[in-house]
């Protein structure tokens, strides 16, 4: 099986007016990579966006969760050197935070994965609630870098939906391997609340968080 050098696995859902921005940096980041859009089902034209980029974009016929995302690009890739994990609604995504999150895996000391951290957001403080939680609560940060031997030794990933990040952080420490959690300077990214107004936003939320929850009371389950 052909090895790529880096994988770069950007899920997605109703992010049509989100994506360019964050598929501007990736596609102009380095030679050698694989961009691999996973469609979770969107109601918009996100897919068509991201097919005006050198990535492979593949669709989810409904949504499944983020974690079955991952899985679909893990397995379409199969194979590689390095992951990167990045979310689609990124605010001010730079070539730097990229190099952040895979320089730890890449200087050979052993660091199995990065989980990055927001720190001071750009968007004009409005995201501030979110950079705290993230801050200080760097488990459910989802901009993250894992190795290929680590990839390799995954469960299927497709059950955890927005737990995927709790899921991935204790399987991390159930198998001893290092982590690294580089600081991201001024990147944010859009909240629920902005992007389906406030009372939809909340109760997406509050799903987010429940299966956050079911994915931190019951990891073990699906080792």
């Amino acid at each position: 099986m052909k090895k790529d050098k880096l994988a770069i696995l950007i899920p997605a859902y109703n992010e049509e007016p989100r994506i360019d921005s964050v598929l501007k940096v990736v596609c102009s980041y380095r030679d050698e990579k694989r961009i691999i859009v996973i469609d979770d089902g969107s109601s918009d034209r996100t897919a068509e966006q991201a097919q005006k980029y050198s990535v492979e974009v593949l669709r989810h016929n409904y949504n499944r969760g983020k974690g079955a995302a991952l899985q679909t690009g893990i397995a379409q890739v199969g194979n590689a050197d390095y992951w990167l994990f990045l979310d689609a609604d990124l605010v001010s995504l730079k070539e730097a935070h990229l190099n952040a999150l895979l320089r730890p895996l890449e200087n050979n000391n052993n660091v199995g994965m990065t989980v990055g951290i927001f720190e001071t957001g750009s968007k004009f403080g409005v995201n501030y609630w979110v950079n705290f939680a993230q801050k200080y609560f760097s488990i459910l940060n989802g901009q993250m870098a894992l190795s290929g031997g680590f990839i390799k030794m995954l469960p299927d990933l497709s059950w955890a939906k927005f737990g995927v990040e709790i899921f991935l952080t204790k399987l991390a420490d159930y198998y001893g391997i290092k982590m690294a959690n580089p600081i991201l300077p001024g990147l944010t990214h859009h909240i629920k609340e902005d992007k389906l107004g406030l009372g939809a936003g909340f109760l997406y939320r509050l799903q987010m968080y429940r299966e956050c929850l079911y994915a931190l009371i019951n990891w073990e389950k699906h080792l």
